[in-house]
């Protein structure tokens, strides 16, 4: 189906014509062309005159979707919906059903009306969720569900472009069908005809995609309500097929921003020593180099600071006035068959300090580990992800110690921003990962995982953002994502097996022009009210829980 159709398709629906537009001339018109047909209907009169009243009404209630539909010939879209009911519609007055024809296009106008006031109603509610956000997320998705784009699910864009092709063969399949039936029995071509306008109409892709938007809509608004605001559906789709799940553990399980807890030496006085600190570690990125910084409030001389070398996840080691200076952790030092005195900190990470070679103390800086974080990788394997990833910028020692102690079995220590970029890289390599990553800090871009989700309020790269305080709601979030996805899936098989009915009823005769349409809104109607669904649970759990 080409782009136009599908434009044409959405319009016709709800998302730039009918729904969300209360057009009182439309529903004069409506209700006067409903008049004209209950009379030639219910009134006995000629046959010319009950054609003519019947036209009537036909011209009054779909003389917009005429004049559409010829719009779409000169532009060329010979699949667009109001040229597909028009050309019904008249063809059902060529041979004989024009009581049938005239109530097509009101049915379908009426139909638009009511799936305009669910569609309403079902996003007032929706919306409604986020006046338990605070004022800044509850803004953020106010501008976020104003964009064209925010509520477009990739799931209904491949049901769009196939059921194109399902159209286009199903036109031929009326055609062919409209010429053979006679030869396969005892029916006329005005029976096979009007059959194949109702298998024609039925394949419309209209009930397929109406409640696409307003499901993500709902699953965007109710992950917001938990403080997670994600920018766009198509972002919460990737978070439910998730299977690789990469966290930072700065800013995620620990401190964004550390602070010193004590300053430990025997050999120089405190001042001294932080003024040996800070010049070690202003070249650094490492964690526990912003917190010297951010405590050090004495005047720099870069001038004395030569030969640096930063040891991902360990340290720093440089010349400080010409003389070498090492501050690392335990670890290093005892990998360099260093001995030095350990006295390992109740609380936070000791970092010591050698200085010409000769041990001169130790700086113990903070690591509280964030308490939603504690039980987060495992239930994030409870969810069913498949690998739970860990990157820290410690050495390998240290980081093997707090992965397990999070029950992490993946970890990668002495990672700066190019290794971890690089290894997200290497994931995705593998086309059956599905990667989340999780970050709080490090650098301002997409990285190739999947989906990036930031511990912060604001990130403009980021598809995801979360408060550090309600980190503990993410694996509440993917299972959010994943019913957004299983109530999407649930009423395209709604659709599609309430078409397949109605295929087979149109096939042996057992219905009518403006029965299969009522029967495709009355359809789309129950997708638009199961689209609630997200806030509670799909039918596919519901189904597995009672086994």
């Amino acid at each position: 189906m080409s782009n136009k159709s599908i434009r044409s398709l959405l319009q016709s629906l709800h998302i730039d014509r009918e729904v969300g537009k209360t057009n009182s001339i439309l529903v004069i018109r409506l209700v006067v062309a409903a008049i004209f047909f209950a009379v030639a209907v219910l009134v006995k009169m000629s046959a010319v005159v009950r054609i003519v009243l019947l036209a009537v009404s036909l011209i009054i209630s779909g003389f917009d979707l005429l004049i559409d539909a010829v719009n779409s010939v000169e532009r060329k879209d010979f699949f667009a919906t109001s040229l597909i009911l028009i050309v019904s519609a008249v063809l059902a007055f060529v041979i004989g059903y024009a009581a049938e024809g005239a109530a097509l296009v009101l049915v379908y106008q009426f139909g638009l009306k009511v799936l305009s006031f669910v569609d309403e109603k079902t996003r007032n509610t929706a919306v409604e969720m986020l006046d338990d956000c605070d004022e800044d997320t509850r803004a953020s998705l106010q501008d976020i569900i104003k964009g064209k784009e925010a509520c477009e699910l990739r799931l209904s864009d491949t049901i769009l472009h196939n059921g194109g092709r399902i159209l286009k063969y199903t036109m031929v399949l009326a055609l062919v069908y409209a010429i053979v039936l006679p030869f396969l029995g005892d029916y006329s071509y005005r029976v096979s005809i009007h059959r194949a306008l109702m298998i024609l109409i039925v394949c419309t892709p209209a009930s397929l995609i109406a409640a696409m938007p307003l499901t993500a809509l709902t699953a965007i608004c109710f992950a917001g309500k938990q403080g997670i605001i994600f920018r766009k559906a198509s972002a919460m789709e990737d978070a439910a097929a998730t299977n690789v799940a990469v966290f930072d553990k700065t800013g995620v399980f620990s401190e964004g921003e550390p602070h010193i807890l004590s300053i430990q030496s025997n050999l120089i006085d405190q001042r001294t020593f932080m003024n040996f600190a800070a010049h070690a570690v202003y070249y650094s990125e490492q964690p526990f180099a912003r917190a010297i910084s951010a405590a050090y409030n004495s005047d720099y001389k870069l001038d004395v600071i030569s030969d640096f070398n930063e040891i991902p996840g360990s340290g720093v080691e440089l010349n400080v006035a010409g003389n070498p200076v090492v501050l690392a952790s335990g670890a290093y030092f005892a990998e360099k068959g260093v001995r030095i005195p350990q006295d390992k900190p109740e609380n936070g990470a000791a970092y010591y300090m050698t200085v010409a070679g000769r041990y001169v103390g130790q700086i113990v800086v903070s690591d509280s580990l964030n308490d939603g974080a504690r039980q987060l990788a495992d239930t994030m394997h409870e969810l069913g992800i498949q690998r739970c990833v860990l990157f820290t910028e410690e050495d390998n020692a240290e980081s093997e110690r707090f992965g397990d102690m999070l029950d992490f079995h993946e970890v990668y220590g002495e990672c700066d921003t190019e290794k971890k970029l690089q290894l997200l890289s290497e994931m995705a390599q593998n086309t059956q990962n599905h990667t989340m990553y999780v970050y709080a800090n490090g650098f301002e871009a997409h990285s190739e995982a999947d989906i990036d989700v930031r511990i912060s309020k604001k990130g403009k790269y980021a598809d995801a953002l979360i408060p550090a305080d309600k980190l503990d709601r993410l694996p509440f979030a993917i299972q959010i994502c994943r019913r957004m996805f299983e109530i999407a899936t649930e009423n395209a098989v709604l659709a599609f097996a309430a078409k397949a009915i109605l295929i087979f009823l149109s096939m042996i005769g057992y219905s009518s022009l403006w029965f299969v349409m009522f029967m495709d809104f009355a359809a789309a109607i129950a997708t638009q009210l199961h689209a609630s669904r997200v806030t509670s649970d799909s039918l596919i759990n519901t189904m597995k829980n009672r086994r």
